[in-house]
């Protein structure tokens, strides 16, 4: 048995089930939407088994993006959590068969009577339940005895999240929006954290007509392997350790150089608000590593890649 290949077959599998799935599709996402868009109350995602732990990943991703999203588990929910649910909340019911006996308890006694199902048919149990039903059935499982929720899961998955990124293109949910929901680790950095939080002020600097020497005494100061030419109110070029090795490779007399003569002529200037997603991409896309925060008439400062790495 070729691991594998077996392994690429079953991914290659599960995408040709949800492009199936995609191709057969006759769900009402507007009802589906609307009725999420226009709720007073929470989104409240429920399911047994693996349809559950699918239920809570997407009540997390629809918290995340600024819609009031929590799990209730079906079974705690008949004994004693139901008080949970206000009639004002839109439940959101997972079930690949449609028929799971402890989701239909909790949709019977449920205060709500706006309800999201998710099964395999229009024709289950879960569907006569619904305000809204979305059919999820897929081609079979990956599972070698077509029993295991696979493909089902993964189908389940990716509609609920396509719905989410719907409700954000249509509330405008933007990358400071996020970032509110995303304050602590590496994302939410990336997302709070603006050029003038990280940017060094104190940028060394030369006049258009100081020589070798000078301009290689300013970047030795500044330890920030490069200089800017010119003042803070008139940015006319910028030299790095790296212009300067080729200016003198390529000058008959290095000794006569004046800054002028060196370095790019049009560095490249960023907003202080700009993110450091957004920094990193620039310097990735331009294949440099510094670049100056403000405008040629108002030097603000300078970022360089490690800035926003370190």
């Amino acid at each position: 048995m070729d691991i594998n290949q077996h392994i690429i077959q079953s991914i290659q599998a599960q995408a040709q089930s949800l492009l199936n799935m995609a191709g057969q599709d006759r769900n009402d996402y507007q009802s589906t939407v609307d009725l999420i868009d226009s709720m007073s109350g929470k989104l409240i995602f429920t399911g047994m088994g693996k349809s559950g732990i699918i239920a809570r990943k997407l009540a997390a991703t629809y918290s995340s993006t600024g819609i009031p999203s929590f799990f209730v588990h079906p079974g705690e929910a008949y004994h004693g959590d139901l008080g949970m649910i206000e009639a004002n909340d839109v439940l959101f019911a997972i079930s690949n068969s449609g028929h799971t006996p402890e989701l239909l308890n909790l949709l019977q006694y449920s205060r709500t009577e706006k309800v999201i199902g998710l099964s395999q048919s229009h024709d289950s149990a879960l569907a006569q339940f619904s305000t809204v039903h979305l059919e999820c059935k897929v081609d079979k499982e990956i599972c070698p005895l077509n029993l295991a929720p696979t493909t089902s899961t993964t189908a389940a998955l990716v509609m609920g999240d396509a719905i989410c990124a719907a409700l954000m293109e249509l509330r405008k949910f933007s990358q400071d929006d996020f970032a509110k929901f995303h304050p602590g680790g590496t994302l939410g950095r990336s997302l709070l954290t603006k050029a003038k939080d990280v940017m060094i002020a104190e940028v060394p600097m030369v006049h258009p007509e100081d020589g070798l020497h000078e301009v290689l005494l300013r970047i030795s100061e500044g330890r920030l392997g490069l200089v800017v030419v010119g003042t803070t109110s008139d940015v006319q070029g910028v030299i790095t350790d790296g212009d300067i090795r080729r200016a003198m490779a390529s000058s008959s007399n290095p000794n006569a150089l004046v800054a002028a003569e060196m370095g790019t002529k049009t560095p490249i200037f960023i907003d202080e608000q700009m993110g450091v997603s957004e920094m990193d991409k620039l310097f990735r896309e331009k294949k440099i590593i510094t670049v100056l925060v403000g405008s040629p008439q108002q030097l603000k400062g300078v970022v360089q890649f490690y800035d926003i790495h370190g």
